[in-house]
């Protein structure tokens, strides 16, 4: 090994600088890897255990959008830095030594030639990459993954909301990316999310929403919207990015709620009110009411207030004391509402109160007696 007595000129062209990675290393968001070169020169087995000697590896091309950022790094460069490519001299394949797929196009002008069974990077014009004698003496190239997910294990026994995020946000989050949030709520409740901001690559970034401690199809609920709810005390996050196109992320509030029993009331007459009511509703609420009056009576119902979210916050109101589709007489949502009335053609009747993840208003009051 003999040190370099000649200056690298490093370009990075299009970078961050940041604390993504340790001191001596330089992140690159297209490729979301740290990188450096040595001061010294190695042969290539010398290059492949220095890289492993500081906490990386030698630099494998795993992508098209890596090659090119291997470019900007190395355009200026006198000496070519080894790759962690070389040759099977059994089958004559090149192959890279971190086992991702190696790229047969990627080759400068006249390559792959027979002048050696290892590979260093040319980022000159035409760049490419180009066989070498594993003897000669190189920079090493070497590249380490940083901790970017901001993934944990959220909320507990005794904890009943909290808010979480995507890396980066609200500024920017980075590219391949497979960040995980376990959250945990106490027992007999179950957990909302909502998601506000949303500003992500459509189609091809996403946040998936999953039943308990689990990412398989089978547990999934729901994929980027509005907000979500389990059904139990355990819900599963996942944040998935590809390799090009970010944008500022995502704010996630989460909230336990509390199972809602079914309201009763039986009698000659009576009143029911939303959750709160005269306060604001909460968050996901799923509130069922009965009511029964004496047989061969009617339940003569007049709601006197009402103010909910337009279309997502809701009231149903059933013929029935089941609340199913073959049973369900109106919807009212808004706050056009009252003074309604409305007398059921049997003895007993239900209504059941639904809100989603956002806005919340007052919500309604209501007083019921028999006819």
């Amino acid at each position: 090994m003999i040190l370099l007595s000649v200056f690298l000129a490093f370009n990075f062209i299009g970078f961050t600088v940041g604390n993504e990675c340790p001191t001596g290393w330089t992140f690159n968001p297209d490729t979301s890897e740290c990188y450096t070169f040595s001061a010294r020169l190695f042969t290539f087995d010398e290059s492949v255990q220095y890289c492993n000697s500081i906490g990386g590896k030698s630099v494998s091309i795993s992508s098209y959008s890596e090659r090119d950022a291997l470019v900007a790094l190395t355009k200026t460069n006198i000496l070519q830095p080894w790759l962690g490519a070389k040759r099977n001299t059994t089958t004559n394949k090149f192959y890279n030594l971190d086992g991702t797929y190696f790229y047969t196009l990627m080759w400068t002008t006249n390559e792959p030639s027979v002048n050696g069974d290892c590979v260093t990077f040319k980022g000159a014009s035409p760049s490419g990459l180009q066989v070498t004698q594993c003897y000669q003496l190189q920079p090493a190239f070497c590249k380490q993954t940083p901790a970017l997910c901001n993934s944990a294990v959220i909320g507990g026994p005794n904890t009943w909301s909290g808010t979480f995020q995507s890396p980066g946000y609200p500024i920017q989050y980075y590219n391949n990316l497979d960040c995980r949030y376990l959250i945990n709520s106490p027992n007999n409740t179950f957990i909302t999310v909502t998601f506000y901001p949303f500003l992500i690559e459509e189609w091809y970034d996403s946040v998936d929403i999953y039943e308990g401690n689990s990412t398989s199809y089978a547990n999934w609920i729901g994929h980027s919207g509005r907000g979500f709810e389990s059904s139990g005390n355990m819900m599963n996050v996942r944040f998935k990015t590809n390799y090009a196109i970010t944008d500022k992320g995502w704010l996630a509030t989460w909230k336990a709620k509390k199972d809602m029993p079914v309201i009763t009331q039986s009698g000659t007459n009576g009143t029911m009110t939303s959750p709160n009511y005269p306060n604001n509703y909460d968050t996901y609420d799923e509130q069922v009411y009965q009511i029964s009056v004496a047989y061969g009576m009617q339940v003569n119902l007049t709601i006197d207030d009402f103010r909910t979210e337009s279309k997502y916050d809701y009231l149903n109101i059933y013929n029935s004391s089941v609340q199913s589709n073959n049973t369900l007489v109106y919807t009212l949502s808004g706050t056009s509402v009252a003074p309604f009335n409305w007398i059921s053609p049997r003895s007993y009747m239900s209504m059941k109160f639904v809100s989603d993840g956002l806005i919340q208003y007052k919500g309604w009051h209501a007083f019921w007696s028999y006819c």
